[in-house]
């Protein structure tokens, strides 16, 4: 039996307690061994490829503690991520699927030395030439533990004979490689051509320096993997919090990357921090490496000591503790994309004389722009309908697509996303989409942030014929969007905004996190969130607008109000 399938299905049906994530990883398993030999999906499990794998790690033997002397034996969720790195294939080339691996796993589940046994496997025991490993972390101390638990695995093991253990590389003369420990000095490391990357403990780096050193060298393998371990970090803007970002929206299907695997093994923000039952939800070595007794007497602590339990939570729960939480929900945003399945040109037909509220986010002329045109529920639309218009530069599109985590050439190329000629945005190509919308749709009210408008304001109201009080000013404050941003949160919960499945407004959905204030009013944060939300900003400005004016719908409409909508 394949042991990975055995042990996504217990996740997947609940039989292994598992928080979201850990969920979504093993449901992106089974969907994907479903897909194998669809023309849309080309790579295929190998299960001896896996399992070769899996042999070559019950050779070796543990060397400290409780288990020393004894062969290391692969828990079922160990299995299951290395099965993954090592099982999965394209079909034609058989090459390796994922080239990078991000494994968060609370503290004593044994993330370290599994991940010393990957190291020492694809530095020697790949079958590739001259292979270079690394162990890379914030602070060289730090990669000598990886580097330290590799050489003890070699002599206690009886791979000696084979790999030279030096003081600062172990060496194979037969396949000139060589595995070695670096910092993250990454001014120091031109030359390197790695085939094999161990990452330890990511959330402590301070940059992606070392990182993208890293992903730039590996550039002339063949198959080359970077594999990266840590427990939760606590600073979102961070490289810990962008890759954490990335995994959890793939999983979520905001972004797609077949390169890319993950699992996280947590809590759920919603479990009793305290109970043993979440205990054992998060850590899967429970009972195994991880003491229940040890993490009891933690809680003990943490009960009366803010500050341990908040290291309780991060540490052993993997929950982040920072106040900069999402605070969009992505599960309601996606199931009122397109109910209907209708083409674009379709509904655009559909909401042709509805009354519409267009909502403009200038933003900076050297990222997104946003014009958003949204029509509240009406007969034969009951949900809040958005039509998104979205800009951005084409010369700095690949740099930005990096910086951004984002695939805006995807993006583009799919249409969803214009990209401009140069290197900014020409705000005048609002002024096209105004247009054309006033000659399609029974537009009521344009509003702006009015931060850098005022010409184009001075535009629509001088030259295009928009009566002044039509176009609004949005100031970004609490007193200017607190209601609207409250109701956008409520609705993109319930299921009740649809913006045709526009997969950038999603990704921005997804980076949205909160200003809160004393009085519980709220404000989508564009300073707090890593990616944009040029596009959520723009739709909840026209929102704003139809809020503020519900005497402009007609009395048929007062019946989809929002609080009566359930999709």
């Amino acid at each position: 039996m394949n042991p990975l399938d055995v042990y996504a299905r217990s996740v997947v049906s609940g039989a292994i307690p598992a928080g979201k994530y850990h969920r979504l990883a093993c449901a992106r398993h089974l969907r994907d061994r479903e897909r194998e030999g669809t023309p849309e999906f080309p790579y295929r499990f190998d299960l001896d490829r896996a399992e070769r794998f899996f042999k070559f790690a019950g050779k070796l033997k543990h060397y400290k503690g409780e288990w020393a002397g004894q062969l290391i034996h692969l828990e079922p969720w160990e299995l299951f991520v290395t099965g993954s790195v090592f099982g999965w294939v394209h079909v034609t080339t058989g090459r390796r699927r994922f080239r990078t691996a991000f494994v968060q796993v609370p503290r004593k589940n044994g993330k370290t030395l599994l991940a010393s046994i990957v190291l020492l496997y694809l530095t020697f025991f790949d079958g590739e030439a001259g292979a270079e490993g690394y162990c890379v972390s914030n602070k060289r101390d730090q990669s000598k533990i990886v580097f330290a638990d590799c050489k003890k695995l070699v002599q206690s093991s009886g791979l000696k004979t084979r790999i030279k253990v030096q003081v600062a590389q172990l060496q194979r003369d037969d396949t000139s490689s060589k595995l070695l420990p670096l910092g993250a000095d990454h001014d120091s490391t031109d030359g390197l051509n790695p085939n094999a990357v161990v990452v330890d403990e990511m959330h402590a780096m301070k940059d992606r320096g070392m990182l993208d050193v890293m992903e730039t060298a590996t550039g002339a393998r063949l198959q080359p993997h970077i594999f990266e371990i840590t427990t939760y970090g606590n600073d979102p803007v961070s490289p810990w919090g962008d890759q954490n970002d990335y995994a959890n929206k793939i999983l979520e299907g905001v972004l797609a990357d077949d390169s890319f695997f993950t699992f996280t093994a947590h809590a759920d923000p919603e479990d009793d921090w305290q109970s043993p039952a979440t205990a054992r939800k998060a850590n899967p070595n429970y009972g195994i490496s991880v003491s229940p007794d040890d993490l009891a007497a933690k809680v003990l602590k943490a009960k009366g000591i803010p500050s341990a339990g908040a290291t309780y939570k991060q540490k052993h729960l993997n929950l982040l503790v920072s106040s900069s939480n999402p605070c969009l929900s992505v599960d309601g945003w996606r199931k009122s994309q397109n109910p209907e399945r209708l083409s674009r040109e379709a509904w655009l037909d559909r909401l042709a004389h509805e009354p519409c509220f267009v909502g403009i986010d200038l933003a900076s002329k050297i990222d997104l722009c946003c014009c958003s045109l949204g029509f509240p529920p009406g007969p034969g639309h009951p949900l809040w309908c958005v039509v998104q218009h979205i800009w951005t530069p084409d010369d700095t599109l690949a740099d930005r697509a990096h910086r951004d985590r984002a695939p805006y050439e995807v993006w583009r190329d799919q249409g969803w996303l214009t990209a401009t000629p140069g290197t900014r945005i020409d705000h005048q190509l609002i002024r096209a989409v105004l247009k054309d919308a006033r000659e399609r749709y029974d537009v009521q009210r344009v509003g702006f942030d009015p931060w850098h408008a005022d010409t184009l304001i001075d535009q629509l109201t001088h030259e295009d014929g928009f009566a002044e009080d039509h176009v609004i000013a949005v100031p970004q404050t609490y007193a200017g969007m607190s209601s609207a941003c409250l109701e956008m949160q409520a609705q993109i919960l319930g299921g009740t905004v649809d913006a045709f499945g526009c997969p950038v407004t999603a990704w921005s959905v997804s980076n949205v996190v909160a200003n809160v204030d004393g009085k519980d009013n709220l404000m989508f944060a564009k300073g707090k969130s890593r990616g944009r939300i040029d596009p959520v900003i723009a739709a909840t400005i026209a929102m704003m607008l139809w809020k503020r004016m519900p005497a402009v719908i007609e009395p048929a409409f007062q019946m989809f109000a929002f609080g009566g909508i359930h999709g």
